[in-house]
């Protein structure tokens, strides 16, 4: 652990950030403070406790262990006698960031260590971290000597939407020697891990070696540096503006599936953004360049519905009837037994919800009313005769006709009167079991969500 006696100018101040969080952040539950230890975290937690009664919301912090270090518990402790000293609760975390073979450890780090942190957090949090204007410049050039596009340029931002709250970094604008003067002239205690001075990983060797050659000839590399991710932020929010318009045209009623119409009249980058603008709206953490390319190219260029599969994360993006669709990796299996349904709302499980109410058409009450109803799942040698129709029909033809995706089709929920199929979820009624013609009926609906 370290304290340093150094003076210096100061730029920081409690007023500064206050005005910060309480005007150009969002108004939020809760500020949590993601503490390290480490003398840039430690300054903001500094900063705080000299505002935290003046927030509009309670202040607290987390801290989070991730064992590869022997003195890590060490740091815990630390951790844990600052946050108490300042009267700041902290939750004490501990997860395994072991990378998997042939990942990056500074990439499984962190990936463990903020999956940790939001499971802990309440809804409406904003988590702060000490991100300075250094590691804004540094960002920037490994996401360049990565080849990144614009996005990728654009580093880090100052907020974003994060889980169930935001992520804030609200000392982006600062240099790393003024929170170094800062913590000298209040004499704080902060750690040092060792490993930061190691350059086998990509940032140190920027840190360590780069970037000074570089300040050697242009001293104001770093803030030029950063300042050009700005540059690059602020185009990309006017992409990802342009973006959400797109994604508005095409998305589907379930927010699942996208329309490829629009997106075969864009450019490629247009088209990767309006992807990315889908996969970003569902929940998914943006795919590599190379994962991107391919499934741009087999949602354009794949004849066959059934053959287009491009996994992401957990997920699966498919292909029907000129839209794409993202569904589970693992699709689930439908009960085998049937389940009684008495008319509340039914959960099937993995297999979605059944609801029923009146309107219009439906299913006769009185045939519901006096007889056993029960929901099955797709059966070989079923027939179904939807009400108008004349003839039986398979299953198979019914779900071509309605639009139904072929992985969808062995999780449609039946509904069975007295052992006859009376109705379809999201697609029909059978003749025999409709409501007259001015008679209010039940609907069958069926949500997979």
């Amino acid at each position: 652990m370290s304290s340093r006696n150094r003076p210096g100018a100061q730029r920081l101040s409690p007023t500064s950030l206050l005005d910060q969080l309480t005007t150009t952040y969002p108004a939020v539950d809760h500020y949590c403070l993601a503490y390290s230890g480490g003398i840039d975290s430690t300054v903001l937690l500094h900063l705080l406790v000299q505002i935290h009664n003046r927030l509009p919301a309670p202040l607290s912090a987390v801290h989070v262990d991730h064992g590869l270090q022997a003195e890590s518990s060490g740091w815990a402790a630390h951790c844990a006698a600052q946050s108490s000293d300042f009267g700041i609760p902290l939750a004490s975390l501990s997860v395994d960031a072991t990378p998997a073979h042939g990942h990056s450890p500074e990439a499984a780090a962190r990936h463990a260590r903020y999956r940790a942190i939001a499971a802990e957090l309440p809804p409406r949090t904003l988590l702060l971290t000490a991100h300075h204007r250094d590691d804004q410049a540094e960002t920037l050039l490994l996401q360049l000597l990565r080849g990144s596009g614009i996005e990728g340029l654009s580093a880090m931002p100052r907020w974003r939407k994060w889980e169930q709250g935001w992520l804030g970094r609200p000392l982006l604008d600062i240099a790393r020697v003024e929170i170094a003067d800062y913590a000298d002239s209040h004499g704080l205690q902060w750690i040092d891990d060792p490993s930061n001075a190691r350059t086998h990983a990509d940032r140190n060797f920027l840190r360590q070696q780069v970037m000074p050659l570089l300040q050697s000839r242009w001293p104001s590399a770093p803030a030029a540096i950063a300042r050009t991710a700005s540059h690059c932020g602020a185009a990309v929010q006017s992409l990802q503006q342009q973006a959400g318009q797109w994604l508005q045209q095409s998305l589907g009623d379930d927010g699942h599936s996208l329309g490829l119409e629009l997106l075969r009249g864009l450019g490629d980058d247009d088209a990767g953004r309006l992807l990315r603008a889908w996969l970003r709206y569902n929940g998914i953490d943006m795919p590599s360049t190379r994962r991107l390319q391919e499934l741009l190219r087999q949602a354009v260029l794949s004849a066959d519905d059934g053959v287009m599969r491009v996994p992401i994360e957990n997920r699966v993006v498919r292909r029907y009837r000129d839209r794409l669709w993202l569904t589970d990796a693992v699709l689930p299996r439908p009960p085998v037994e049937p389940q009684a349904w008495h008319g509340d709302a039914i959960d099937l499980g993995d297999c979605g919800r059944l609801e029923r109410h009146l309107a219009p058409g439906g299913i006769d009450p009185d045939a519901w009313a006096q007889g056993t109803v029960t929901v099955v799942f797709r059966a070989p040698g079923m027939r179904f005769t939807p009400t108008g129709r004349r003839g039986t029909r398979s299953f198979k033809k019914l779900a071509q006709e309605y639009g139904v995706p072929p992985w969808l089709r062995q999780l449609t929920p039946i509904v069975l009167i007295d052992g006859q199929p009376a109705a379809i979820g999201g697609i029909c009624v059978c003749e025999g079991f409709a409501a007259g013609a001015a008679q209010a009926g039940w609907h069958v609906a069926w949500s997979t969500q």
